[in-house]
């Protein structure tokens, strides 16, 4: 029997799984993975950092949307790109050929900029904050493994380019002779990773070779004190059929700036403690849900940074708050047609043309990639996967300019992107309901 890789995507706070099928362990560690030190400022500035970035960027936003097209339900929809951005860089990291090549294509980046990359990335994705009495505050979590076969021999060199350059832990696991005790490994695994938001078995066969995992967590609170949004009252919030129902809304801070105006949609943004924001994706009157969810649509709201603050010919400061309701979102879907015919990785998923000679050099291919994902938004603050540190705009003190305050009220179904300080898209998602 040909030996076969099986990609699963997990994601909560955002995970990924990609297993290879055919011959494993109860998860004993064979090698572990570089220790991930904080980002330093001079590397913020470097090149390949920068082109992984900006990689993730373009693929998140493509991504997005077209898994948004693909769903099956009108209903609340929600994905970690940059989970599924990590799990693909593993396997980029194990394949060679033209496998490579079309998945770096995918990535955005060359071979280079992704060794070199990869690392920065990685360790930009990482908070970590506790308040005075130690009870955190704030977190984000990135971890990579794969888990071996006992059976399958695979190049150390291999495992070892894993470790250092894409911080990712080795185990072996008995997939065949023992595969309740394997699955239970890697279920194990990702709940840890996830603090406990997915806890499943995946259910990979007795014919998995390798599993490569990606989890991303992503909690944090609003303000300092882990204090709660207050409410702003009950308004009617409309679905995407224009049925309404009361609910109370949420009323966050103010923050530096106005709505920002599209030709089909309007945002503004709710930040947290450390800086995560969760980027309102508002259609305009006679629009829909379904008509801003599109790669054009996310790529200008994912570049937008300038909030229009500051009016210097009239002498106005305008600061925006955002009312909204309490949200939930999840994703349990199979990416295989959106990375094969959006992004063209088509070699991976090929029993005759996979190329994952860089870690076996066995036969193997992909025959799935699954992404699973959750968020919830609410009073308490945000509870998914990923998040970054962003200070809200300081106190400018008094001068001649005028301070205008404005609400920018969420009332409808809409669309949305949580991104870090990097702006790196943590999760995309639309809420039709609340």
């Amino acid at each position: 029997m040909k030996k076969m890789l099986r990609a699963l995507a997990l994601a909560s706070c955002g995970a990924m799984v990609f297993s290879l099928c055919a011959c494993a362990g109860k998860g004993t560690l064979l090698k572990e993975a570089d220790a991930a030190t904080p980002l330093s400022y001079t590397e913020r500035d470097d090149a390949d950092f920068a082109a992984v970035t900006a990689g993730a960027q373009q693929f998140s936003t493509a991504f997005a949307a077209a898994m948004y097209e693909r769903r099956e339900e009108p209903e609340n929809f929600v994905l970690s790109p940059v989970s599924v951005y990590a799990g693909l860089s593993l396997a980029a990291a194990c394949a060679q050929g033209e496998t490579r090549a079309q998945l770096l294509s995918a990535l955005g980046v060359t071979e280079q900029q992704l060794s070199t990359g990869f690392a920065p990335f990685y360790r930009s994705l990482t908070a970590d904050t506790a308040d005075d009495t130690g009870k955190q505050r704030t977190k984000l979590h990135l971890a990579n493994a794969i888990y071996v076969n006992e059976g399958t021999q695979v190049n150390d060199s291999c495992l070892n380019t894993l470790a250092s350059d894409y911080y990712c832990y080795s185990y072996a696991a008995d997939f065949a002779g023992d595969n309740r005790a394997a699955n239970e490994a890697v279920k194990n695994f990702v709940s840890e990773q996830t603090d406990g938001l997915i806890d499943q078995s995946f259910m990979l066969s007795e014919e998995t070779i390798f599993a490569l995992i990606n989890a991303l967590y992503l909690k944090d609170v609003w303000d300092m004190d882990g204090d709660d949004l207050p409410t702003a009252g009950d308004y009617v919030f409309n679905d995407r059929y224009g049925n309404g129902v009361t609910v109370p809304f949420l009323r966050g801070y103010s923050e530096a700036g106005r709505a920002y105006e599209g030709e089909t949609f309007t945002s503004f943004h709710a930040d947290t403690y450390a800086g995560y924001k969760i980027k309102f994706l508002l259609p305009k009157e006679g629009y829909t849900v379904d008509d801003v969810m599109t790669a054009e649509v996310l790529s200008e709201l994912a570049a937008v940074t300038d909030y229009a603050a500051v009016d210097e010919e009239n002498l106005i400061r305008y600061y925006t708050r955002c009312i909204f309701p309490a949200f939930s979102a999840s994703c349990n879907a199979d990416a295989t047609a959106v990375l094969s015919e959006t992004f063209g990785v088509t070699d991976l998923f090929s029993p005759e043309k996979s190329d994952l000679s860089a870690l076996t050099d066995g036969i193997a291919f992909c025959t799935g990639v699954r992404h699973i994902a959750t968020l919830t938004v609410d009073e308490t603050g945000i509870e998914g996967a990923a998040a970054t540190v962003l200070p809200a705009a300081g106190d400018p003190g008094p001068d001649e300019y005028e301070e205008v305050y404005l609400d920018f009220i969420v009332d409808r179904a809409f669309g949305f992107l949580l991104t870090d300080r990097y702006d790196t898209v943590l999760f995309a998602g639309a809420i039709e309901t609340v």
